[in-house]
């Protein structure tokens, strides 16, 4: 039987809050399902977690992280002041006092002074921008500016998308030098995107990542982020559970508990239960596809349930798909979160549960993938 948090020794909880550095660093899109699922963390996994915040696009189609389109992608400058500063308004409040990073790269295209009003307001918050050496140099100038008046420092995001070489090292200094004026703390946040197999170089691309990047600057934090949620739904593996390999967990661990540990040390990050891309379109005002997926991680892999949004007894389908994640082994019992008790209301057909729909179910994925995370990353303590 698996111990709920609210039981973990109180001395390790002191132990890890009380540390220089985050513990685990999920990055998720700043949307209702996912703020809501950090809010509702048991208070000392939360305690444990800093997230990294991505604000979605607000029109337009999938626009991946990373890669600067050539022209501006949203045509109403007034609307999307507003939705940049709703949504970091939304992150102040859901991380009530604690710190987080904030990456606004689907609101920077073509908005220099508009990132630049808006980090300049929130320099007041515990919130800390992120920068990278694809953004525009009014942006890095920007962000370096709300970080140096703010004291909270700032994160450089490093999309790995290919093997690392001297070209990233020489931008990455450059950046550095281009922000340096701030004196601030300075955070690298390594990202390889999705991994979704055992036959991605991974940790030989971060492994390479660290050793020319490393010594560049005194980092505050080193986080190696990845993703190995399925971005479609894995149907080779049978019904009515599928399963798929937690690649990103085990990509960590080969660097933190190698026999040559990582150096600098790498805090270790992911995508929550989500995709790589969960962030990277707008969300959908109504509608939506017929079919949604509930999820559950244990500790190697996710699980997973196709299950309809609408339809004649729908909702009874779902309740019997989501009791083979209550019934599947590894399931940590209702005790554990919040995530679990859903599940298990849910399969229950009991309380106000009800059957859900998208946005409860990926509520319910995060709450319970971020406290399993927090207790293997503390057991390991």
């Amino acid at each position: 039987m698996f111990e709920p948090m609210s039981d973990l020794p109180s001395e390790l909880s002191s132990d890890v809050s009380s540390s220089s550095g985050p513990l685990y660093v999920p990055a998720l899109p700043a949307r209702r399902s996912a703020l809501t699922a950090y809010s509702r963390l048991p208070p000392r996994a939360r305690a444990c977690v800093t997230p990294l915040w991505s604000i979605p696009p607000r029109v337009g189609g999938p626009h991946a992280m990373g890669r600067r389109q050539p022209h501006p992608l949203d045509p109403d400058r007034t609307a999307l002041a507003a939705h940049l500063r709703t949504a970091l308004r939304a992150i102040e409040v859901t991380q009530r006092g604690r710190p987080a990073w904030v990456d606004a790269f689907h609101t920077e295209d073509g908005t220099e002074p508009l990132v630049a009003e808006s980090w300049l307001t929130a320099a007041g918050t515990p919130l800390r921008p992120v920068t990278g050496v694809e953004r525009a140099a009014a942006q890095q100038t920007a962000t370096a500016e709300a970080a140096r008046l703010s004291g909270n420092g700032l994160g450089v995001r490093v999309f790995l998308t290919a093997p690392p070489d001297e070209g990233l090292r020489d931008a990455v200094g450059g950046l550095l030098t281009r922000i340096a004026f701030a004196h601030c703390p300075v955070d690298l946040l390594l990202d390889l995107g999705a991994v979704v197999d055992e036959h991605h170089p991974a940790e030989k691309w971060a492994l390479r990542a660290l050793g020319l990047l490393g010594s560049l600057h005194h980092w505050r934090t080193v986080v190696l982020l990845a993703g190995s949620f399925p971005r479609t739904f894995p149907e080779d593996y049978g019904t009515p559970l599928a399963e798929a390999h937690r690649f990103d967990w085990d990509v960590w661990h080969m660097l933190a508990d190698g026999p040559e540990p990582a150096d600098p040390p790498v805090v270790y990050g992911d995508y929550g239960a989500a995709h790589t891309g969960s962030g990277d379109t707008p969300t959908r005002a109504g509608g939506g596809p017929p079919w949604g997926v509930v999820r559950y991680t244990t500790e190697r892999t996710f699980l997973l349930v196709r299950v309809p949004t609408r339809g004649p007894g729908h909702a009874d389908t779902v309740r019997s798909l989501v009791r083979e994640i209550v019934h599947a082994e590894g399931f940590r019992g209702e005790e554990f979160s919040e995530g679990e008790r859903w599940l298990a209301s849910c399969a229950a057909g009991a309380g106000r549960a009800g059957a859900g729909g998208p946005e409860v179910w990926a509520r319910a994925g995060h709450v319970q993938h971020m406290t399993q995370v927090v207790r293997a990353l503390r057991r390991r303590l």
